[in-house]
């Protein structure tokens, strides 16, 4: 084994400043040529506003809070009258900064229709919501995750 030298050992073993090179000083413009930064984490910008009209039945509010819990990009608006035109829907969607809506009708006290649309100019889809389980009644079973992004799945 051989030994070090008594003068590495003085210089804490660092090479002598002659040898290194002049530190490089950056230029201060960026060239077109270099690539942009990279976004780190992608956002999810879809949110999803639900409400209903007035008249709606208690299982229908147990449904739509169930919608709720289960997308954590939605939010929640008061309650529309039901002499507006559904042109307001759009106008209400868009003060809340959502881009897509949920809206639920009750016809006659007794039908229920849901209403699922693109704000801008997206298509709109009408459903007849005929059975409603909420998620007290079936307590969750399965294996779900609250407030995981939902698939929705239609069981006839």
């Amino acid at each position: 084994m051989v030994k070090r030298k008594h003068a590495d050992r003085s210089s804490g073993g660092a090479v002598d400043s002659k040898s290194t090179p002049k530190d490089e000083v950056l230029p201060a413009v960026r060239t077109s040529d270099e690539p942009a930064p990279k976004k780190q984490k992608w956002t999810n910008k879809q949110r999803v506003l639900i409400f209903s009209s007035r008249g709606v039945s208690y299982r229908a509010r147990h449904l739509m809070t169930d919608l709720r819990t289960l997308m954590p990009h939605s939010k929640a608006e008061t309650k529309m009258d039901r002499k507006d035109s559904l042109f307001v829907v759009n106008e209400i969607a868009e003060m809340k900064n959502c881009n897509r809506c949920i809206y639920f009708e009750m016809k006659k006290k007794q039908d229920l229709y849901m209403w699922v649309s693109g704000v801008p100019k997206g298509p709109s889809v009408k459903f007849l919501i005929e059975n409603v389980h909420t998620m007290l009644e079936l307590k969750m079973t399965g294996n779900c995750l609250k407030s995981s992004r939902p698939l929705l799945s239609f069981d006839t």
